[in-house]
């Protein structure tokens, strides 16, 4: 705990960011389903989210607040894991030939929970607990996206072959946001895992190339989805976090989102966009020094502000009619990610002097 409040300390936290975490997580624990899942639909994106969330404050199957919760989700995802006959972290997508016919939810959902259980892995194995069959729906879940990796380095979803990725697909950035995070979980784990090398060299090669002149990541009109203000985040994390030597890019990138935000400042009740945000902490927190001095004096008050008495955290944007973020357990987890970023997310560099890619 020391630790963890030296690092909220010395990287622009307050103690109100933690008081706002412990609130979140009470809130969480009293939400998680008998079966040890989160969520009404789409259960194991929300499920992968909330251990996210714990695991985020180093809560493990021993801790002695929230052991309990956090074992049995992950014992919720091991089991979807072995019904599904391709390994697949979804409860909808591989029923029947329309394998992507729910909106192509299940591909995130897969990317969020072998990304949860690939932290996992990598801090359970130094407690006692056993948690049998981690390893091997984990590895599996790797394998699932290293082996339906598209063309172009990217991941598409919905595919007709009776699984929720479509490996003839082209490219949709925003999916591949949490495809490179579990990826990056897997690199952690120190475990080998086959074609893992090759498959993050050929997703870095494709962020770059959806780099656009201003600097930003994705479409240059912005009135078309997956367009560069919503999704340059996305592009600049995943080369930050899975790439070297890519600074003029990443520099860019970051130029191009200080000019936006400056222009249009956070918003929580005008221009609220949590996935957006969740992936703009993240990249000014990579960045550090000034870049993240400057984001984290807009985006934490806004934050902080939005948390409710009982720890919920309301509505973005009220006058939107689809509101932000509109599942409740959904908005709750981008929020508690963001406010754990102080302590959460090593920074790059501070890993060590080896990159990344040498391990």
């Amino acid at each position: 705990t020391q630790e963890r409040l030296e690092k909220l300390r010395q990287n622009g936290g307050t103690p109100e960011c933690e008081a706002a975490v412990s609130a979140s997580l009470e809130w969480l624990k009293g939400k998680q389903n008998a079966d040890g899942s989160w969520g009404r639909g789409n259960k194991c994106a929300m499920t992968g989210l909330a251990l996210l969330c714990f695991l985020g404050r180093c809560e493990t199957p021993e801790s002695p607040f929230y052991g309990d919760n956090v074992m049995k989700g992950i014992m919720y995802l091991i089991e979807v894991s072995k019904k599904n006959p391709y390994g697949i972290f979804s409860e909808t997508g591989w029923k029947g030939k329309a394998a992507g016919g729910n909106g192509g939810a299940g591909t995130y959902e897969h990317g969020i929970a072998t990304y949860a259980l690939g932290e996992m892995y990598t801090l359970a194995r130094l407690g006692s607990k056993s948690l049998p069959g981690m390893r091997e729906a984990f590895e599996k879940g790797v394998k699932v996206i290293i082996d339906n990796q598209t063309a172009k380095g990217a991941w598409a979803y919905g595919g007709p072959d009776q699984i929720v990725y479509n490996k003839g697909g082209g490219a949709d950035l925003s999916v591949v946001g949490w495809q490179f995070q579990a990826l990056k979980a897997a690199k952690n784990t120190g475990l080998k895992i086959d074609g893992m090398h090759s498959c993050i060299g050929k997703m870095t090669d494709y962020l770059e190339t959806m780099q656009t002149k201003d600097g930003g990541f994705g479409g240059s009109n912005r009135d078309a989805h997956y367009n560069q203000w919503s999704l340059s985040g996305v592009g600049i994390l995943g080369l930050q976090t899975m790439a070297k030597g890519k600074t003029t890019a990443i520099k860019k990138g970051i130029k191009f989102l200080r000019e936006f935000i400056t222009a249009e400042p956070l918003d929580w009740n005008k221009n609220c966009n949590l996935y957006c945000w969740y992936y703009y902490t993240q990249t000014f927190f990579q960045q550090g020094g000034d870049d993240w001095k400057f984001y984290n004096q807009q985006f934490l008050p806004q934050i902080l502000s939005a948390q409710q008495a009982d720890g919920s955290f309301k509505h973005g944007r009220p006058n939107w009619p689809a509101g932000d973020a509109a599942d409740e357990i959904y908005r709750q987890c981008l929020c508690t990610l963001q406010l754990e970023v102080y302590y959460r997310y090593l920074k790059v560099g501070d890993r060590e002097e080896e990159s990344f890619f040498d391990k």
